[in-house]
C-alpha cells in the first residue's frame, strides 16, 4: 500500500479528528502570521498616510472612567482641530457640552479658557507636556519614532460603527510620559489608518476614553484658527 493511499484510508477512519486538527493548525498558523504582519503593516500605513496629514478637524466625545468608583463621568463633547505649519504644532479643543471651554496649545504655550468663569489660564509648557498633546498620537507619527518611544503590541480588531479597526497597545518607555499615562490603546481605522478612538490609562488606573467622529483630513486651517478671542472682561491668569 502506497503512503498516499494509507493517508487517505487513515483519514477516512477518523474524519472528524483529522478535520478538527487540520482546521486548527491552519487557523493558528494564519492568525499568528497575520498578527505579525498586521502590526508592521499598521505602523507602516500609519506613517505613510499620516505623513500626508497636515490638518484635521473632528467632533469628539470624551469620558473619564474613575477606577475607585467604577463609573464614567457625564462626559464632554465638542470639536478638535489640529494643524502642522512650518514645523509647529497647533491644537485646539472646543468643548460645547456640558460646560463650554476652550483649550489651545501652540508655540510652547497652553491657554485654557472658561467662559462661565470669565477666566483664561495661560501656561508656558517649556519642556513639559500637556495631556491634550497625546490626543494627536498616531496622526503623522513615523514608525521608528513610535517604536523608540513606546513598546507596541497588536491586541486584535474591533468594529466601531461598522468600520473595522485595529487595536494597538502602546506602553510609554520614558518615566515622564508614564507620569501622564502608563498605557495607551489606539483604535486604528483600517481604511484611513488614523486613530478613531483612544484609551489613555493613568497611573491610578483611571482612564480617558476619546472618540473622534466626522473626521476631515487636511481641511484648510491656519494659525489664526487657533487664536482665542476673549471678551474684554476676561481675567487672564498665569502670564509672566
Amino acid at each position: 500500500m502506497s503512503p498516499g493511499i494509507y493517508q487517505i484510508e487513515g483519514a477516512s477512519r477518523y474524519p472528524f479528528r483529522f478535520l478538527v486538527w487540520g482546521v486548527f493548525a491552519v487557523w493558528v498558523s494564519v492568525n499568528l502570521a497575520a498578527q505579525d504582519v498586521s502590526l508592521d503593516r499598521i505602523l507602516a500605513q500609519m506613517e505613510s498616510e499620516g505623513g500626508r496629514v497636515n490638518s484635521m478637524t473632528a467632533s469628539l466625545n470624551q469620558q473619564k472612567w474613575t477606577a475607585i468608583l467604577e463609573e464614567f463621568d457625564q462626559g464632554e463633547s465638542g470639536r478638535f482641530l489640529f494643524l502642522k505649519s512650518k514645523g509647529e504644532i497647533f491644537l485646539r479643543r472646543e468643548i460645547s457640552k456640558p460646560q463650554p471651554s476652550s483649550l489651545v496649545i501652540s508655540d510652547g504655550q497652553a491657554i485654557f479658557y472658561q467662559p462661565i468663569l470669565k477666566q483664561a489660564h495661560h501656561h508656558r509648557l517649556g519642556n513639559s507636556r500637556n495631556k491634550t498633546e497625546f490626543m494627536i498620537l498616531g496622526f503623522g507619527s513615523d514608525q521608528k519614532s513610535l517604536e523608540r518611544a513606546y513598546e507596541i503590541s497588536l491586541l486584535g480588531d474591533e468594529k466601531l460603527d461598522g468600520v473595522k479597526t485595529y487595536q494597538i497597545e502602546m506602553l510609554p518607555r520614558s518615566e515622564k510620559a508614564q507620569a501622564y499615562f502608563t498605557r495607551i490603546i489606539l483604535w486604528i481605522d483600517s481604511k484611513r489608518w488614523i486613530p478613531v478612538q483612544q484609551k489613555l490609562v493613568e497611573p491610578t488606573d483611571d482612564y480617558i476614553l476619546v472618540r473622534f467622529y466626522d473626521i476631515v483630513l487636511n481641511p484648510r486651517l491656519s494659525p489664526r484658527d487657533f487664536k482665542i478671542k476673549f471678551p474684554k472682561d476676561t481675567r487672564i491668569v498665569g502670564l509672566d
